[in-house]
């Protein structure tokens, strides 16, 4: 299909504003290519059309989620990059444990951004589970996410073949991998587990975030993403990635990304073949936790770990109110509520950099002031979610929820927190509720306790989630994984079903390494 000078500008114009995406005169021959595989040899004006209904059609809409999963790039295999993955497993995830361990934070956190099929997430878990002898006494979080729903429902299978391991060791294959008929390999549980999937579009202003679980990230890798995008998305996602990083924290990108002026002020720190970028420590007290000098070949042979040789809680019952502590209350004539929204926003500023016990403290402060504060008990799900705490996370949502049934926050933190436990049929109902509450609210309306996310923002998220389909590790019977709303003719009335049956179906959660 050969478009017209006006049509392709007007696609590359669109594209660019809705994905970030940049189809210059170099790769005009690429979209060209993805609209004749979408639209056939169809005629000039039925191009037209389809470019004004695409204009017409929100972000979050099945069209513009397929058209991103056309017009992305997936191509990865485990373990990609070879220097890469020697310097975080050398240099930097080293320091990272050892850090955190002197601190006595046993606190892990890291987000592959433009994760296609799940490969690198994978080859990052497999590396924690190697560097972490006693990785059940952590909270390890592995974010992995991407544009593409289909790309995250083939990376939530754990299934590959043999194209997907064109570097990788034998041994990690045979430690971490079993055969499954004749060309595939089905990665191993414990692994498959430690990795949360999460639609996400990294052209947009939906991170870093609480409610997303995107933000207070010891490492970032977004490698041979943001090279596809227009020089303002790259910037603007690179800006947003920095913010996502707590202090001393690592971004990874490829080498045609590392251009200076776009990761400013982080600082560029080099390893054999391999360039990252580290987020400097708030204060001089920090720079004892700065990366020894030593190259990979000073390290020693006897290593505990093999070096990568490329050569070589509800229970299931129905859910009763919540019981609050009795307060006495006491009439005065100029009475006016307590002030937590200043402690909210200090939890919120504090989760943000990582500090999580303190944000959990003020989270109670604000709740101790007034307990019948939804977005405190939001911001305190959010926090426990953060901690690996998923009973007390479901506990505080169970109490938003029943204060406020209509809260669009609490049911899609509810739904993103059931999605990673494999609860894949209680959770889309939950998302199809935010869907229902939110539709009809103005886009860039913020949505009340989503830390300033807009309506539409939450909105495509949640879409991106129900998107994502039923998944092989989710619920048992095929009825629940079809996501259908409870049969009620009052809406409310659905909304308030759907989440309450979520929450009374929540199993009991390990502590550990589940997002």
């Amino acid at each position: 299909m050969s478009l017209s000078i006006e049509v392709w500008h007007l696609a590359r114009a669109l594209i660019a504003r809705r994905l970030g995406l940049d189809f210059s005169q170099l790769r005009r021959a690429d979209l060209e290519r993805e609209f004749a595989r979408i639209l056939g040899n169809l005629s000039p004006p039925a191009v037209d059309r389809y470019l004004d209904r695409l204009a017409s059609l929100p972000d979050d809409s099945p069209e513009w989620g397929r058209l991103a999963g056309e017009l992305t790039v997936g191509e990865t295999y485990f373990f990609r990059d070879h220097a890469c993955f020697e310097a975080l497993e050398r240099e930097i995830l080293p320091t990272l444990i050892a850090t955190h361990r002197a601190e006595g934070i046993l606190r892990l956190r890291l987000w592959s951004a433009g994760c296609a099929t799940g490969e690198e997430p994978y080859s990052l878990a497999i590396l924690i589970d190697r560097l972490l002898p006693d990785r059940w006494e952590w909270t390890v979080t592995v974010l992995a996410t991407d544009i593409n729903p289909k790309a995250l429902e083939a990376a939530h299978r754990g299934l590959y073949r043999e194209w997907s391991f064109r570097e990788t060791p034998q041994w990690i294959r045979d430690c971490y991998f079993r055969p499954r008929g004749k060309e595939t390999f089905e990665l191993d549980p414990r692994i498959r587990q430690m990795v949360a999937f999460v639609p996400l579009n990294l052209a947009q202003e939906c991170y870093p975030a609480v409610m997303t679980n995107t933000n207070a990230m010891d490492l970032i890798l977004c490698r041979n993403v943001i090279m596809y995008f227009t020089r303002d998305a790259q910037q603007a996602t690179l800006s947003r990635l920095q913010d996502a990083l707590v202090s001393g924290g690592w971004l990874a990108v490829s080498p045609a990304e590392a251009a200076a002026d776009l990761v400013r002020p982080l600082v560029l720190v080099q390893f054999p073949w391999a360039t990252f970028f580290r987020k400097e420590p708030r204060d001089a007290s920090d720079e004892a936790a700065s990366l020894p000098t030593r190259t990979l070949a000073q390290w020693p042979a006897e290593a505990s770990v093999p070096v990568l040789d490329l050569a070589a809680v509800v229970p299931d019952t129905p859910c009763d109110p919540p019981v609050f502590p009795q307060v006495q209350m006491q009439v005065h004539a100029a009475a006016t509520p307590p002030e937590t929204e200043p402690i909210l926003e200090r939890a919120r500023a504090f989760a943000d950099q990582g500090r999580l016990e303190e944000a959990y403290r003020l989270c109670q402060n604000a709740l101790g002031r007034d307990r019948l504060d939804v977005e405190a008990h939001l911001m305190l799900a959010a926090v426990c979610q953060e901690r690996e705490d998923i009973p007390a996370a479901l506990e505080a949502l169970r109490r938003a929820i029943y204060l406020d049934p209509d809260s669009a926050s609490a049911n899609f933190l509810l739904g993103s927190l059931l999605f990673r436990q494999g609860h894949m049929g209680r959770a889309r109902r939950c998302m199809e509720t935010v869907v229902t509450l939110l539709c009809a609210v103005p886009r860039d309306e913020p949505v009340r306790g989503s830390g300033g996310l807009t309506a539409g923002r939450l909105l495509e998220t949640a879409q991106g989630y129900l998107a994502m389909g039923s998944s092989p590790s989710g619920d048992s019977k095929p009825s629940d994984t079809q996501g259908s709303r409870p049969r009620n003719d009052d809406p409310k009335a659905n909304k308030l079903t759907g989440a309450r049956q979520a929450l009374a179906g929540a199993g009991p959660a390990q502590k550990g390494n589940e997002p």
